[in-house]
């Protein structure tokens, strides 16, 4: 904004407006087929569950978020419960304009479960950045003989998750924490579209940001197997998987990992070769996933 600023004046309009103008032309497409994405899921969600209580509840989540936006930091005291058809009917737990609702159309996606080139069943599964919990609730039910772990350092997001993975008993084991690759306390903010926690620059402590103990990785992950291996971990820590990656000691005994990132995309493949693993990166419109398995 502060290029244009300087040159917006009497006789500069036209020479601006020009580019400016073809720009929204090439990016119209784009958005009208984003915004009828967006239009599609909020109808599939209310497909997707059953019961008139529930389409109502699922409609009034959809409504309000294209009303009424979705706010920073949903109070965990908000859910409802939504009975959706595929989990057998089983209740999830969903927070009015919040980023809930798209976190179960995010698990219809798939884009959550392992590679198919993980041979043999699952005997420990783990999920750094587990959210609401529904990534955790669908790697359990697809896989019946295996012990989970999830780690979620948000208090409200780790309340909601508690009553979404209610079901699993001592199966699934939900830890309020945020992972590090060593024992820290670590500065973190709230990304705006409350998603979760981000690791904050330093530099810029202050209102937003909260301090919170941090975790070494390696540890967690051996007092939940125990000497056996983690065969699965799906990490969705916002921009902290970089360093984490770059101090990955703590791997040592995760068959595969999968990673979601938004930055340091030329990295990530590096990275995971350099600990051992066979990777590959899984290129997305909004992103990537950084894979690497262990043979």
């Amino acid at each position: 904004m502060s290029s244009l600023s300087g040159t917006w004046g009497q006789g500069a309009a036209s020479s601006v407006t020009r580019p400016v103008s073809a720009v929204l032309r090439g990016e119209m497409p784009r958005i009208v087929a984003g915004r009828l994405r967006s239009l599609q899921f909020r109808f599939q969600s209310v497909r997707r569950v059953s019961g008139l209580r529930s389409k109502a509840l699922m409609t009034r989540l959809a409504a309000g978020e294209v009303l009424r936006g979705e706010r920073d930091q949903p109070a965990a005291g908000t859910a409802v419960p939504v009975r959706v058809r595929d989990l057998d009917g089983r209740a999830v737990w969903l927070r009015p304009r919040s980023s809930d609702r798209a976190a179960l159309e995010f698990l219809y996606q798939g884009f959550h479960l392992p590679p198919a080139e993980l041979a043999g069943p699952a005997g420990h599964i783990a999920v750094f950045g587990a959210n609401i919990g529904l990534l955790l609730s669908d790697l359990a039910a697809r896989n019946p003989g295996a012990r989970l772990l999830g780690a979620e350092p948000d208090q409200d997001n780790a309340a909601v998750a508690r009553r979404n993975l209610a079901h699993l008993g001592d199966r699934c084991a939900l830890l309020e924490t945020a992972v590090w690759y060593r024992d820290e306390r670590l500065t973190l903010s709230w990304d705006p579209d409350a998603w979760g926690q981000i690791l904050a620059n330093r530099a810029q402590n202050g209102s937003g940001t909260h301090q919170i103990d941090a975790v070494d990785a390696g540890k967690l992950l051996a007092e939940f197997s125990g000497q056996a291996p983690v065969d699965y971990l799906l990490i969705n820590i916002e921009c902290a998987w970089h360093e984490m990656l770059r101090h990955g000691e703590w791997t040592r005994n995760v068959r595969c990992i999968k990673i979601e990132i938004e930055d340091h995309y030329d990295e990530a493949v590096r990275l995971l070769q350099a600990l051992g693993y066979q990777a590959e990166l899984q290129r997305l419109d909004w992103g990537a996933f950084a894979v690497g398995i262990r043979r």
